[in-house]
């Protein structure tokens, strides 16, 4: 039977892609090729070179050049608009443009042109996995899985977005059964890895990894995987050998720029900080997945030459999450020092910190930017903070100026303070802590606002702060934003401590009166959220609490070299809480000695 152009058009696109395959090295799918020889005359040079073209619009989308094979799918759908092959390039097209909407819209029409084609479920649940859209990203996966039972990429995914969920059991379970159909599968021994990493468990991720690259040396995206779970566990220099070897070979620019980033953490980790600060720019860079995308036409300082912003206009924007923002801020006064009187500094910065900001820097201009999560990206713009300004010589992220000012552990001046808390407001707060009671007063902390299944391993259970809360004669105070109802009924309830609500504060909203609070307690105690942040930058005490005893932000120092008032508590190890605890609560003993002496 002939094939005739609808019906090429109907073909499942991972077929196409493995056509291009062909198409790049001058041939034509076998079978592509007879229905081309046995069609009517007068169809055979269309379908030839329809074929062509769509190989090669799929090259260019699997090349990094998604934008000219969406003008080949653009220019395929304005002659036939059903082609569903068609469309279905324009999704992945789209996709890896991150126009993830217009990618999921494609599909959807694919899908309708041609719901038989199991990849289209597949593109379907990749986008919606992008946009955190995970219930439709299992949905459309299991459909996957069901349709193309012999693809072990599409249980690799189902895992990951289950493993994204919190459901590492169930993570585990599809992964472990697409194992015993094909164990000489890398990617899936890579998957079961990326669980149990995530789970909190890189000892056991790190034999995964390993049995992945022994059945693919070549396995990028496993040496990365393999490299991060090496930093989690403290060896940072098995963790710098792994990402160089991942970065050889890595699969697309994305995920080069992935590598890289992680890369540059290990290099702060492990102390070489001149070197990490130089590959930390690819945060900055479009396509690293996770980058920040700032909209302004100004040149962007790149931090490296302190000359060049002599006598300039400068804006320094805030990146990153608010804690990044605040411990940033370190080189503000280097800065500011450098531009000189002849110019002029700028701050754009979150507007809960703007009143903190202004007060600690009255010379300079500070103004909130905003910020937006469109198409799976942040975004953010500054437009109060240069709005007068007849015109702005360069921006840069706050980040950047550790290139040059912060290039060593050494360079790290010993400020006790980088922002002035509301001095009337730390005599009211110490008005009422003396309320509570004699002992140490004790700000505590116990997690993050945004608990994902990523991020919750590096924090600890509720029920393991148990010998720190029962510490006789310390006096806890609530600096937990979000819901903490039940923790602290928990506390209560089973350790018998209380654990006193700051009254009319909100621990989100009102950073200024958080960061007075934090410079009137004794000890502000936590993980190193956005609240301890501010309590150690404006000169309190903060005790560190970290699972990770190589974490980046150290700079291989064992301490916090941004902020000399802070001391940390960690274990070797990854996550070895109950050693951890312990130390805390034999240090906060010590303190409650030391307070009743005074």
């Amino acid at each position: 039977m002939a094939l005739s152009i609808d019906d090429l058009l109907k073909q499942p696109v991972e077929a196409a892609k493995r056509d291009a395959h062909d198409a790049a090295s001058g041939a034509i799918n076998p079978k592509i090729s007879d229905a081309i020889r046995s069609a009517p005359a007068k169809q055979r040079t269309a379908l030839r070179k329809l074929t062509a073209r769509m190989q090669h619009a799929i090259k260019l989308c699997n090349e990094d050049q998604a934008p000219k094979g969406a003008l080949i799918a653009l220019d395929i759908l304005q002659k036939t608009p059903d082609a569903a092959i068609a469309n279905h390039i324009m999704g992945v097209a789209m996709e890896k443009m991150g126009r993830l909407s217009m990618a999921l819209d494609f599909f959807e029409r694919a899908w309708k042109l041609n719901p038989d084609n199991p990849d289209i479920y597949q593109s379907m649940a990749m986008a919606a996995w992008k946009l955190d859209m995970l219930p439709a990203a299992e949905k459309f996966l299991r459909i996957y899985c069901q349709r193309a039972p012999d693809d072990p990429g599409g249980l690799v995914n189902l895992g990951g977005v289950l493993r994204d969920q919190g459901r590492f059991d169930d993570a585990i379970e599809v992964v472990r059964t697409g194992i015993y159909g094909k164990p000489e599968h890398a990617d899936l021994w890579n998957a079961l890895g990326t669980i149990l990493l995530e789970s909190g468990d890189p000892v056991q991720a790190i034999t995964f990894y390993s049995e992945a690259l022994r059945l693919d040396p070549e396995f990028a995206r496993a040496w990365n995987n393999i490299a991060f779970a090496h930093e989690l566990c403290g060896q940072t220099e098995d963790s710098i050998a792994a990402f160089e070897t991942a970065l050889k070979n890595p699969g697309s620019r994305s995920d080069e720029m992935a590598m890289r980033h992680g890369y540059a953490l290990s290099l702060l980790g492990a102390g070489r900080i001149a070197e990490g600060w130089e590959q930390y720019q690819v945060r900055l860079d479009p396509d690293y997945p996770d980058a920040t995308l700032f909209t302004f036409d100004e040149k962007r300082w790149d931090g490296k030459d302190p000359e060049a912003i002599r006598g300039k206009r400068l804006l320094l924007v805030g990146e990153q999450g608010l804690g990044d923002e605040v411990m940033f801020l370190n080189t503000l006064p280097d800065v500011i020092e450098a531009v000189g009187p002849e110019g002029e500094v700028r701050l754009a910065c979150e507007k809960r910190l703007v009143p903190l900001i202004q007060r600690s820097f009255p010379d300079i201009v500070v103004r909130p930017h905003a910020s937006a999560r469109l198409e799976g990206r942040d975004w953010r713009v500054a437009p109060e903070a240069i709005k007068d300004l007849p015109s702005l010589d360069y921006w840069t992220p706050v980040g950047n100026p550790l290139r040059c000012f912060r290039p060593a552990a050494d360079a790290f001046p010993d400020r006790k303070a980088i922002l002035t808390a509301d001095p009337d407001e730390v005599k009211r707060w110490q008005d009422w802590l003396a309320t509570l009671g004699p002992g140490p007063k004790v700000g505590l902390l116990w997690k993050s606002l945004k608990m994902t299944a990523k991020r919750s391993k590096y924090f600890s259970a509720f029920e393991r702060w148990k010998p720190v809360l029962t510490t006789p004669g310390a006096v806890f105070v609530n600096l937990q934003y979000g819901d903490t109802a039940e923790d602290i009924a928990f506390a209560e309830r089973e350790f018998g401590v209380t654990i006193h609500t700051p009254p009319d504060l909100d621990l989100k909203q009102d950073l200024d009166r958080i960061a007075a609070l934090g410079k009137a307690l004794d000890i502000t105690m936590g993980p190193m959220n956005a609240s301890l942040n501010l309590a150690c930058a404006v000169g309190g005490e903060g005790w560190i609490i970290a699972g990770q005893h190589r974490n980046w932000t150290l700079l291989g120092t064992g301490r916090s070299p941004w902020y000399p008032t802070s001391r940390l508590f960690t274990s070797e190890g990854f996550a070895n809480w109950t050693a951890i605890m312990a130390d805390v609560a034999a240090a906060l003993a010590e303190r409650v000695k030391e307070k009743k002496a005074a």
